[in-house]
């Protein structure tokens, strides 16, 4: 059965700054957990990185990963004249870490890939880049702060960790290759975008499409399909523009 699929941020994009904080339930907590996902620390990914559309990082639309002092990696559909800044360091929307302006924006020619160069360093945990494709069947974790459910147009307040399994290769919508996934534990929402795909500890994607779920989250999260733009195969070019190499 063919499941649609939409670019995992672009509903967000168009949402004021305040619809983007999930709202307290009626005991006061706030809900943590993203379709399905489960709620994780700045040490297990700090290099997690809020992509925002404004200059204060509030306007939070898409995920990010940095991969060196002053580089971050992300979707190229996240891409816009609004994006400004990101935030990185923490796991909370919208506050805490740090901000870093965009100073300025490379495209891939091959996929949905883009870079973000910082107008000045911050000095984090970097992701390292995969130079090889996950095989088939490998375990992976997905991170972001994307929707709480198909629709909702509220983002989690906490980073969200969920696991998926690597099941071949795809292409995005503009034209690269894929690292494609089906989700396990939960499953990647608008506001997930350019988020990472870690195997064995590498980036090995950054989020471009996912499936559309039901009106209401499913019970059971496996099987919805994912597709991240490959690092492996932009590597070269990722490697040209930022000097991060991979391996």
């Amino acid at each position: 059965m063919k499941i649609a699929t939409r670019l995992a941020a672009a509903a967000l994009l168009l949402a004021p700054a305040g619809a983007a904080t999930a709202a307290p339930a009626e005991d006061g907590t706030v809900h943590k957990n993203i379709a399905g996902g489960s709620t994780t620390s700045v040490s297990a990914a700090p290099f997690a990185v809020q992509v925002s559309f404004d200059a204060a990082g509030t306007k939070v639309g898409c995920t990010g990963s940095q991969i060196s002092a002053t580089w971050v990696i992300t979707a190229k559909h996240c891409n816009s004249p609004g994006l400004r800044s990101v935030r990185l360091g923490t796991t909370y929307l919208q506050s805490g870490g740090a901000v870093r302006q965009v100073a300025a924006r490379y495209a891939s020619p091959m996929g949905d890939v883009l870079l973000l160069k910082l107008s000045a360093p911050y000095y984090g945990s970097y992701v390292g880049l995969s130079g090889s494709f996950p095989a088939n069947g490998a375990p992976a974790k997905v991170y972001g702060w994307g929707y709480q459910s198909e629709g909702s147009g509220a983002m989690s307040y906490f980073l969200k960790a969920a696991d998926v399994t690597v099941a071949g290769q795809g292409s995005d919508p503009s034209g690269g290759p894929t690292v494609s996934t089906r989700s396990r534990t939960g499953h990647t929402l608008n506001g997930d975008s350019g988020g990472p795909l870690i195997v064995n500890g590498k980036l090995a994607g950054v989020l471009s499409t996912s499936s559309i779920l039901p009106a209401q989250n499913p019970a059971d999260y496996a099987g919805y399909s994912n597709h991240h733009a490959s690092v492996a195969r932009n590597l070269g070019w990722i490697t040209s523009v930022s000097g991060v190499a991979g391996s």
